[in-house]
């Protein structure tokens, strides 16, 4: 089940690719609305909930696999590996969010 749910976050971030800009060396830099690959507004949304989702599912089975491979010296007290990947699945995402907000704000 693992696979799948990894198969389809990759499906989903394919759809995120664009093959104009990687096989047309002739292309202007800006938008290619008028080919058939290009990634439009509704293939965007489509395909990063298509991601998102089959992340989120791969995040709840890495999370079950890990409580089975911690050591027992690590699974007692407040400080335990639970918390642990919470504090840094919390940290990579806030880190994501400003670097997504800092490339935002100089116009990438």
């Amino acid at each position: 089940l693992s696979m799948w749910f990894m198969c389809m976050t990759a499906f989903g971030m394919l759809f995120l690719v664009d093959p104009t800009d990687l096989m047309d060396p002739n292309s202007s830099d800006s938008y290619n609305s008028d080919s058939f690959g290009s990634v439009g507004p509704v293939k965007y949304i489509t395909g990063s909930l298509i991601a998102f989702s089959g992340i989120e599912c791969c995040e709840s089975f890495l999370a079950s696999l890990m409580s089975k491979c911690v050591p027992s010296a690590l699974a007692v007290g407040t400080f335990n590996s639970g918390l642990l990947a919470t504090l840094v699945g919390t940290s990579g995402r806030a880190v994501g969010d400003l670097f997504i907000t800092a490339m935002g704000l100089i116009s990438i």
